[in-house]
């Protein structure tokens, strides 16, 4: 499926020796606690892949790739949550460009557009992207129950830090 992905990305570049980076090992943090609960994962399993000619960027992650503290929380996550059986990826279909990264976030089936600030620098031979943002978690047809919704917050922040590696065509 990631190659799949990978593919569709650069099916459409129109510059044939333009760079093209990607790597298997993303980090993907989010946090959607409260006061009352810590709610947080992250996984360091996600794909990301760029083309430096056309700006698109793309970036995927299984949600059941998503480690909690607890493994009943985790549990919750795949199970009543994200419905990770119906919806097992989340992914990121964009460009960047002057230090943004516009496109559409799917999770749990919904697509939503979104715009919000990231790095993308230059290390070595790797290009590091980094960005942080808040969504809505009823966006994305993400329920919480009555009986936890003090415990959990409406929003969820996301963080991705990828080091991705040039790749040879």
């Amino acid at each position: 499926m990631k190659k799949i992905l990978i593919a569709a990305l650069f099916a459409s570049s129109t510059i044939a020796s333009a760079q093209q980076y990607l790597t298997r090992e993303a980090r993907l943090d989010f946090d959607a606690g409260s006061p009352l609960e810590d709610i947080s994962a992250f996984t360091q399993s996600g794909s990301a892949v760029y083309d430096a000619g056309s700006g698109k960027i793309g970036v995927q992650v299984l949600m059941t790739s998503f480690q909690f503290k607890r493994a009943l929380m985790q549990e919750h996550f795949n199970e009543n949550y994200v419905e990770s059986e119906k919806f097992p990826k989340a992914s990121f279909k964009g460009t960047y460009s002057q230090g943004k990264v516009k496109g559409a976030l799917t999770i749990h089936g919904i697509s939503q557009e979104l715009s919000v600030p990231a790095t993308l620098v230059q290390e070595e031979k790797n290009l590091v992207l980094s960005t942080k943002f808040e969504i809505v978690l009823a966006d994305y047809s993400v329920k919480i129950p009555k009986a936890v919704a003090n415990k959990i917050s409406k929003t969820a922040v996301i963080q991705v830090h990828a080091i991705l590696k040039e790749t040879s065509r």
